[in-house]
C-alpha cells in the first residue's frame, strides 16, 4: 500500500467525520482518523483503488451502471462505418437478388437503451418507446448497401414488419426529443427499405442495415411511384447492380434533462445523473439509389401521375428543407442514362422519356427535412449535481458524417475502388470450359425409333418419368448462359484494357484536377463498372451453366433413353395385345358353332362337349374383355398428345 505517506493523494476527509459531535478529538490511533482514500486502499487492493483515482480525475465521463457494450458507446464516436463481412448477410436472400455490400453502424444505442442507461429505467416514460422497445438497446444505422438484382417474377404485397415500423418511429422519438412538439411540423417518418422488399422479393429485406427513417411521402410516393417502379415493372429476366447511399449532416445530437423532462420523456430531473448528453441521429439527410444495368434488360417506366415532391435541382447540394413546410419537406431528383453515361433529368412531358428502352442506368437523389436541435439553458435547472458530471460524453455533436460521394472527387475515389475490386474479384474466378455438346431431343434417334404410331406413347413416358423439369433446366441454361462461352477470349481483352483504363484513371483522380475532369473520369469509371460487372456475371453464369449441365444431363439422357425404349415396348404390347385378341375371337367362333351342332344331338358325350365348350367360352370372354381393356389404355396412349409436339409438351407448365 501506500508506504510514503507524502505520496497519498490530497483528499476532503471532512465527509468521513460528518457525523461526529463538533470539536470532538479522536484517537491517535483511530479508524475513523485514516483518511478514506487509506481506508478504502486496505478494503480493495492497489489496481482497484488506482482505477478509483482515475475515475476521479476524469469526472466529466458520468460512472454508469453498464447496460450497454463500451464498443456499440464507441460507435458514436467513430470515424467511418463498420463495413459488414459476407456472413454478415449472406443469408439475406430474396427470389430476385441477394445483398453484396454492406455498411453500417453496428450495434449503435438506441434512444432508449441510452437514455435507460443514463438517467435509469424507472425514471423513463416507458410508453414514449412504445414501439421502439423492440429494438432493444441497440439497432444498426445504416449508410450504404449493394444488392444484386435478377428480376425472376412478380410483385408481392405484405405488410410492414414490426421491425420496419419500429425504426420509422426511431424518426418520431428524435424529432420529438430534438426539437419538440411542434405544431407546425408536417414531416413525419415511415421506416424505409434502402433496398425494397418488393426489389428484393423476400422478407429477408427487413434488416436493421437496410432500413431507416425516411420521409413519410417519399416513401410512399415519390421513392415508391419513381425509381422503384422503373426496378419492380422490369422485363422478366433483367439483371442489375442496385446500390443505395445515406448520408446524415452530423454524428449526434444534444439534449439535456430539462428538454427530456418537458417532453414527458423523464419523469423527474435527476441532480446526480448528468445533465446533458449525446444521442445517436438517426434520420438521414440525403438518399441516393443507383441501378447500374449488368445485361440487355428492360427497366419499367415511372408511375403515371404525380409523385408527392417536384423534382428539385441539378445539383442537389441546397441547404437542409423546411419541415414545416409541405412543398420543402422533401425534394427529389430523377435521372435516367444510357450505356454511354450521358445522363438526363427525367420529365414525364418530354417525348424523350416516351419510350425507355434506352434507359441503362437509374439515379435517384432526395433530400429529406431534419429536425432542428432547440437552443439549451445556460445553466441548468433544478440540477444540482457536480459540474464535472454535467455531460455524458459519448461522441461530437458538431462534427458531420456526410458520404465522401458527396464531393467529385470522393465520388470518383469510391467507383475507381469498386472497380478495383471488381477486377481483383473477376480475377479470382477461373474460367470454366464449355461442356461437351448435347442435344436437348436428338432427332435422329427419335426420327428412326418414334414414328406416327409410338408419338403418343413417347409423349406419356416423357410426362411419367418427370423429365420435363429437367429438360426445362437445360433449355433454360442453354437460352441463358450457353452462348455466353463464345465471348471468353473477347473478355480476356477487354478486361486487360480495363486494367489498364483503371491504372491510367486512378494517376489522373487527385485534387489537381477541375471538377469538370472529374465528371469525365467519373463518367469512364462508371461506363468501366458497368462492363466489369458483366464479365463477373458473364464469368458466374458459365459456373452455373456448367453445374446445371453436369448435375443434370445425365439423368435426363438416361431418362430419354428408357423413354424411348418404353415407348416402344408399349407399342408393340399393342401390336401383340390386339394380334391374341384375334386369334381368341378366332376360337370363340369355333366354340359357337361346335355348341350350335351339339344342340341338335343328345348322345351323352355330345351334351357333355357341348358343356366343356360353354365353359371354355366363358374364360374367353373374360379373357377377350381384360385385353380389350387393356388395348383401350393402350390405344388412348396412343392417340394421347396426337397434335402436340414434343418441344411443345416439355414446354408446358
Amino acid at each position: 500500500m501506500f508506504k510514503n505517506r507524502d505520496h497519498v493523494p490530497l483528499v476532503n476527509d471532512m465527509a468521513s467525520n460528518a457525523r461526529l459531535p463538533e470539536n470532538t478529538l479522536l484517537p491517535p490511533n483511530s479508524h475513523r482518523n485514516t483518511p478514506p482514500v487509506l481506508q478504502l486502499a486496505k478494503k480493495i487492493g492497489n489496481k482497484a483503488m488506482t482505477k478509483l483515482l482515475q475515475n476521479q480525475k476524469e469526472s466529466s465521463i458520468p460512472v454508469i451502471q453498464r447496460k450497454l457494450n463500451q464498443d456499440n458507446l464507441n460507435k458514436m464516436k467513430a470515424d467511418k462505418p463498420d463495413t459488414y463481412e459476407k456472413d454478415d448477410f449472406e443469408n439475406a436472400v430474396g427470389d430476385d437478388g441477394k445483398f453484396t455490400d454492406v455498411k453500417a453502424d453496428k450495434g449503435l444505442p438506441t434512444f432508449w437503451g441510452l437514455l435507460r442507461e443514463v438517467y435509469g429505467e424507472g425514471n423513463l416514460n416507458q410508453s414514449f418507446f412504445h414501439f421502439t422497445k423492440e429494438l432493444g438497446d441497440t439497432c444498426d444505422r445504416p449508410h450504404s448497401v449493394t444488392a444484386e438484382i435478377t428480376k425472376n417474377g412478380w410483385n408481392s404485397d405484405r405488410d410492414a414488419s414490426a421491425l420496419v415500423t419500429a425504426i420509422g418511429n426511431l424518426g418520431y422519438e428524435e424529432s420529438l426529443i430534438r426539437d419538440g412538439n411542434d405544431k407546425h411540423r408536417v414531416a413525419s417518418y415511415n421506416g424505409g427499405h434502402l433496398v425494397g422488399y418488393q426489389i428484393l422479393r423476400g422478407e429477408k429485406a427487413d434488416q436493421q442495415w437496410n432500413v431507416a427513417p425516411q420521409d413519410k411521402k417519399n416513401n410512399q410516393q415519390s421513392y415508391n411511384n419513381t425509381i422503384e417502379a422503373m426496378l419492380r415493372g422490369a422485363d422478366v429476366g433483367t439483371k442489375y447492380e442496385y446500390t443505395v447511399e445515406l448520408q446524415y449532416d452530423q454524428y449526434n445530437f444534444s439534449v439535456d434533462q430539462d428538454q427530456l423532462k418537458k417532453r414527458s420523456i423523464l419523469k423527474e430531473i435527476d441532480s446526480d445523473k448528468p445533465w446533458e448528453i449525446q444521442l445517436p441521429v438517426r434520420i438521414p439527410f440525403k438518399w441516393d439509389a443507383t441501378a447500374l444495368m449488368i445485361n440487355d434488360g428492360q427497366f419499367g417506366p415511372p408511375t403515371d401521375g404525380s409523385s408527392s415532391y417536384d423534382q428539385y435541382s441539378q445539383t442537389m447540394d441546397e441547404a437542409n428543407l423546411d419541415y414545416t413546410k409541405e412543398d420543402t419537406a422533401a425534394r427529389y431528383n430523377l435521372w435516367l442514362a444510357d450505356d454511354s453515361g450521358d445522363k438526363k433529368l427525367f420529365d414525364k412531358n418530354s417525348e424523350d422519356f416516351d419510350d425507355i428502352e434506352w434507359v441503362k442506368n437509374i439515379h435517384f437523389s432526395m433530400h429529406q427535412a431534419l429536425p432542428t436541435d432547440r437552443k439549451k439553458n445556460k445553466n441548468p435547472i433544478n440540477w444540482k449535481g457536480e459540474e464535472g458530471k454535467k455531460v455524458a460524453y459519448f461522441g461530437d455533436v458538431q462534427k458531420g458524417r456526410a458520404a465522401k460521394s458527396a464531393n467529385g472527387l470522393g465520388k470518383a475515389e469510391k467507383i475507381l475502388e469498386q472497380n478495383k475490386q471488381l477486377i481483383h474479384e473477376i480475377e479470382a474466378i477461373e474460367d470454366v470450359k464449355k461442356p461437351a455438346k448435347f442435344e436437348l431431343l436428338p432427332k435422329k434417334e427419335i426420327n428412326k425409333n418414334i414414328h406416327g404410331q409410338i408419338k403418343g406413347f413417347f409423349i406419356t413416358r416423357l410426362n411419367e418419368c418427370q423429365i420435363k423439369s429437367d429438360y426445362q433446366k437445360l433449355r433454360s441454361a442453354n437460352e441463358d448462359w450457353l452462348d455466353l462461352f463464345s465471348v471468353r477470349q473477347e473478355e480476356l481483352e477487354i478486361l486487360q484494357l480495363g486494367k489498364e483504363t483503371w491504372n491510367e484513371l486512378a494517376t489522373k483522380i487527385n485534387e489537381q484536377a477541375s471538377s469538370v475532369q472529374i465528371e469525365e473520369h467519373i463518367k469512364s469509371l462508371t461506363e468501366l463498372k458497368r462492363t466489369l460487372l458483366k464479365i463477373k456475371d458473364h464469368r458466374e453464369s458459365r459456373w452455373l451453366y456448367k453445374g446445371v449441365v453436369d448435375a443434370t444431363y445425365p439423368e435426363y439422357a438416361r431418362k430419354l433413353a428408357e423413354c424411348i425404349a418404353n415407348s416402344k415396348q408399349d407399342y408393340l404390347r399393342l401390336i401383340n395385345l390386339k394380334r391374341i385378341v384375334g386369334e381368341l375371337r378366332e376360337e370363340e367362333e369355333e366354340l359357337d358353332e361346335q355348341i350350335e351342332s351339339s344342340k341338335k344331338k343328345v348322345k351323352r358325350e355330345e351334351i357333355t362337349s357341348r358343356m366343356q365348350a360353354k365353359e371354355r367360352m366363358q374364360v374367353l370372354l373374360q379373357q377377350i374383355y381384360e385385353l380389350e381393356n387393356e388395348i383401350q389404355g393402350l390405344e388412348s396412349r396412343q392417340n394421347n398428345y396426337n397434335r402436340v409436339t414434343y418441344e411443345e409438351f416439355l414446354n408446358s407448365k
